[in-house]
């Protein structure tokens, strides 16, 4: 299909060329009801008050319209919900509004009780075509990008706690509310009164009293945990954890899992030593529907977006690849030490504890009018794609396993490297003293040349040690990059030494590898393979 680029290349030329000078009749808003032309000053009593609207009457469209850009979620959308209004001065005690925040896409505020514990409400109608030029954001183009919302089901976060639960991974428990235009919002009120929002616990700081975030003492940053894993090798990742998560993420096609979109229950399991635990967030984007009208279809086609795929009954190795693209740094950092057995022994838990029961019992939180519409549909899917968890596992495993990282950090490791007799190789990584002396094993997998062509070594900063053994030639690649601090490298068999191609800089390394290794000596190093600050900038952080 390549000979048809050039006709849409055209196409979205044509298109971008003019949207700018179209009209503003495609404005748009997330806030369901306008604020009123007249406020009493006097907060209302809105407790046990409910109020019946629609999330996104503007998605229903007309026949022609979602023939050529598809049905997608438009029924759910323009369809009527019985909504509790939210009281900020009874729920939880009373809370008081903090501030506004959020993506470009979602308009959230944050609130906290009267103990501190805070809670977000989030925008169900989202705001895209905000990440245009301000002069495109009444255009053709910013409605035509507004309209692709369409294809989320906003009512579908609140079906998953059942199934988290169940599962075992940590979670939030969204819920239903409508935020008034309640004069104790005070400067927030134009910003979030009058929306449709799902509203939950915020996660961060201290958790310790609150079961589904795991009763963290502590809720970091993707930043800050990365960092703490990076620079001290004290602290790791809870990897078997994060993969039921990562699993759960496949099966209900959420394919925003960015590090932003994770924050991670820190737990002190020694000194100044933590493990982190996974907790997703920002459920916007699964069970998604993108690809039901021709337009949209075509598009994908041509490789536009290509991680936005459509929840179906199966999902085949290449689309599950694409689907994980936005957590692949994630997954390729903390599920590096799993073999294939810890994947299979999991995806096997996962399956058995997500029964039938389970799943009908998560939609049954939708309101009514919703799972009428939408559950029995998205429920055989979801079935069928639990029924095929080990082979999507198998699938995902395989695309990670093809290349291999192990990480050190900004302190001192010695990295074990032993080819075997069969062309795979044998990697341990330990934690050292600066004088050398091992004090604990880190890291140990048998990387299987059946599976992966590049292993990759990283000792970023601190004086690391890399030894190889071993006669036989390893069927695979095995790269190297010292990074800053005062590295040795030690090749003590011609075999493995032949495989081996070494980077660091010029700046007081001790290399013994022989003459087959393939040494590139250049102080000019990637910031990325020089030390944890580098290695951070591979990551989408906030």
């Amino acid at each position: 299909m390549s000979f048809l680029r050039p006709v849409y290349i055209f196409f979205s030329v044509l298109i971008l060329s003019g949207a700018a000078a179209c009209s503003g009749r495609f404005t748009h808003s997330v806030q369901q009801v306008p604020k009123p032309q007249r406020t009493s000053p006097i907060a209302p009593d809105y407790r046990d008050s409910t109020i019946t609207l629609a999330a996104g009457p503007h998605y229903d469209r007309s026949r022609l319209y979602t023939f050529f850009f598809g049905k997608h979620y438009r029924k759910v959308w323009a369809a009527p919900v019985e909504v509790p209004v939210l009281d900020i001065g009874t729920a939880y005690g009373g809370l008081e509004p903090l501030q506004m925040g959020g993506s470009r896409q979602t308009i959230n505020m944050r609130l906290q009780d009267s103990t501190g514990t805070e809670y977000v409400v989030r925008s169900l109608d989202k705001e895209p075509a905000s990440a245009l030029p301000e002069r495109l954001q009444q255009s053709l183009l910013a409605d035509f990008i507004r309209d692709a919302t369409s294809a989320t089901n906003p009512y579908a976060p609140l079906a998953l706690p059942a199934m988290e639960k169940a599962i075992g991974i940590n979670y939030l428990e969204p819920q239903l509310v409508y935020v008034p235009h309640d004069p104790r919002l005070g400067e927030f009120v134009d910003e979030i009164g009058g929306a449709m929002a799902l509203m939950e616990r915020r996660p961060t700081d201290d958790q310790s009293d609150y079961r589904p975030m795991g009763k963290a003492p502590d809720v970091k940053s993707s930043r800050s945990a990365i960092t703490e894993r990076l620079t001290d090798n004290d602290s790791y990742f809870d990897a078997r954890l994060f993969l039921r998560s990562r699993l759960f993420d496949m099966l209900i096609g959420d394919w925003s899992r960015h590090e932003d979109n994770w924050r991670w229950g820190e737990k002190a399991y020694a000194e100044k030593a933590y493990v982190y635990e996974a907790i997703p967030r920002d459920r916007d984007n699964i069970f998604y529907n993108i690809d039901d009208g021709p337009v949209l279809w075509l598009l994908q086609r041509f490789g536009v977006k290509p991680h936005f795929q459509s929840f179906k009954r199966s999902i085949s190795a290449s689309r599950l690849e694409k689907l994980n693209r936005s957590g692949r740094n994630l997954d390729e950092l903390i599920l590096a030490k799993l073999e294939w057995q810890d994947w299979q022994e999991i995806a096997d838990s996962v399956q058995h504890a997500l029964t039938d029961e389970v799943i009908e019992q998560g939609f049954t939180a939708l309101p009514d009018t919703i799972a009428a519409l939408s559950a029995a549909p998205t429920i055989r899917k979801l079935k069928a794609r639990r029924d095929d968890l080990p082979q999507m596992a198998r699938n995902y495993y395989k695309a990670l396993a093809q290349k291999v990282q192990v990480v050190g950090t900004d302190k001192h490791e010695r990295f074990e490297v032993t080819s075997q007799p069969n062309g795979d190789v044998l990697v341990r990584m330990y934690k050292i003293l600066k004088e050398g002396d091992v004090q604990q094993l880190l890291y140990e997998r048998t990387v299987r040349a059946s599976e992966t062509g590049v292993l990759e070594l990283y000792g970023l900063n601190g004086d690391d040690i890399f030894l190889f053994s071993g006669s036989a030639k390893p069927k695979l690649k095995i790269k190297v990059w010292g990074g800053a601090g005062e590295d040795t490298y030690e090749a003590q068999d011609t075999g493995i030494a032949a495989r081996l191609h070494l980077h660091d800089s010029e700046y007081r390394n001790t290399l013994h590898v022989g003459k087959k290794a393939d040494v590139d000596l250049d102080n000019d190093q990637q910031a990325q393979t020089f030390d944890a600050e580098g290695w951070l900038l591979r990551y989408y952080l906030d």
